[in-house]
């Protein structure tokens, strides 16, 4: 990157894609005529890695930088020369857009504008993100951290599901299935699990929690002829997607989620990718392999959380926003007359047609 292409002042929390990593960290030098920044409290989203000491990076190792978060800058802070004010720095104080593609694009792109990525993801929901990452749960026996997964995941109202592998539907026996909740991502070993149990088969079958699948075509031809299970209440992320950008191509989890949250693929890299997918039977599941699968499963539920709410449902949310309003901004003191019980104030916002609730949108078509 031959300079960076935003305004950068000390205290800030910067998101800084490079080759091989994915950094956050709060902005503690900066230097224009040497080409470095030093980043402090450095941690790699791709690894899941706390570094211990901060990190230097010149600008020519840069990808990608963002800003995260304004903190107030001191007196003395230093700014990039010859940069422009970041797009998103003034509203950087509560989110940040994760617009950061592959490192395919040239070193020297600019920041992608607010108006090409509305997808922000709060550095609260970073932090949930790294929670999940540091207690996800591996089980390999029907003991009681089993049970305890099960009865939390049976009172959730939506989990993700990952079944690996599943490409090939029932040509493969099952190597792990991947429940995740908001809260925590459970993988099960059903290799050292031997099958899929009474119980488990119960909780997939049923409608609650729904599950939130990515191609169920094969999941569900894998579940039904290799374990017996009629998988039950399934939202499918692929259809969502197909649906909302009205295009039908194939497209993994890993390029959903690119294409639509805009978060680089770089943020799944790891060295062992190819194991899982060439060996997926290959055991013990490493650290690496296991983190894969957990961020896969995060992201899978905020994919549909964002499918769902963003687009989807999005123009019900408007109108229960205009009904919503009805009254409170009126000042004429007989208002609370016209809320006796079967009054009909307000009813004309609320519309039912095929054009208010047409979830295909122009802005994520190719």
């Amino acid at each position: 990157m031959e300079s960076l292409d935003i305004t950068l002042q000390l205290g800030q929390m910067l998101l800084v894609q490079t080759a091989s990593e994915l950094l956050t960290g709060t902005l503690k030098f900066v230097d224009p005529k040497r080409r470095i920044i030093e980043l402090e409290n450095p941690y790699d989203q791709r690894s899941n890695c706390q570094y211990n000491t901060p990190q230097i990076l010149a600008f020519p190792q840069i990808k990608k930088l963002q800003i995260i978060r304004e903190d107030e800058p001191s007196s003395n802070s230093n700014s990039c020369s010859g940069s422009i004010t970041s797009p998103t720095s003034s509203e950087s104080h509560t989110s940040y857009n994760t617009a950061l593609r592959s490192p395919t694009s040239s070193p020297e792109s600019k920041l992608a504008s607010s108006e090409e990525n509305d997808i922000s993801l709060s550095t609260s929901e970073l932090d949930l993100i790294h929670e999940q990452l540091n207690s996800m749960v591996c089980i390999t026996q029907t003991d009681q951290k089993y049970h305890k997964a099960l009865a939390d995941i049976r009172v959730q109202p939506v989990v993700a599901l990952i079944i690996e592998p599943v490409d090939y539907g029932r040509a493969h026996r099952t190597s792990v299935m991947v429940l995740a909740t908001f809260q925590t991502v459970y993988i099960f070993d059903i290799i050292a699990l031997g099958s899929i149990f009474r119980e488990m088969k119960h909780l997939l079958e049923a409608e609650r929690p729904r599950k939130v699948v990515h191609y169920s075509h094969k999941l569900v031809d894998h579940l039904k002829n290799r374990h017996d299970v009629k998988l039950g209440g399934i939202f499918d992320t692929f259809v969502a997607v197909s649906i909302i950008r009205g295009i039908k191509e194939p497209l993994t989890l890993i390029e959903a989620v690119e294409k639509i949250l805009n978060v680089t693929q770089i943020f799944f890299h790891s060295e062992e990718e190819s194991t899982l997918t060439n060996d997926p039977y290959k055991r013990p599941l490493t650290l690496v392999v296991r983190l894969l699968l957990a961020k896969k499963a995060i992201m899978q539920l905020k994919l549909h959380e964002h499918l769902l709410h963003k687009h989807m449902l999005k123009n019900f949310y408007n109108q229960c926003e205009i009904f919503s309003k009805t009254f409170c901004e009126s000042e004429d003191a007989t208002t609370p007359l016209e809320m006796q019980r079967k009054s009909r104030a307000g009813f004309q916002h609320i519309k039912r047609s095929a054009k208010d609730f047409d979830f295909k949108f122009n802005e994520l078509a190719e």
